[in-house]
């Protein structure tokens, strides 16, 4: 396994919303900052890897510490549960006409219009 697979394995460890946001753009820095060490010797590069997970962990430790000690209101990184929101350009009528026809498919297995 080289160092970025093992990189964005450890990324994992970090809480889901963070990871959401922010987990991709670590890795391409992780990645592009791992080639350009590489290029400096054999030593520079495992500073550069013992440092960067040395970091990483100290990261995941202070991400869980503030999701589990801030309300969700302060701490402002909780995504939006897309299932939920109405797409931008839909009405509120044709959206909860959706939802009320989604709702009696499910019990019923039919549509059942409510006139």
């Amino acid at each position: 396994m080289g160092i970025a697979p093992a990189y964005r394995i450890m990324l994992r460890l970090y809480p889901v919303d963070y990871r959401a946001r922010f987990a991709q753009e670590m890795h391409n820095a992780f990645s592009r900052a791992a080639e350009e060490y590489r290029v400096l010797g054999r030593t520079s590069f495992v500073r550069f890897i013992l440092r960067e997970f040395s970091g990483l962990v100290s990261g995941v430790r202070a991400e869980w510490m503030a999701k589990m000690t801030t309300d969700k209101s302060v701490r402002g990184r909780c995504l939006p549960d897309l299932r939920m929101m109405r797409p931008p350009g839909v009405s509120q009528a044709l959206w909860f006409a959706a939802a009320r026809m989604t709702e009696a498919v499910e019990e019923n297995g039919v549509y059942e219009s409510r006139r």
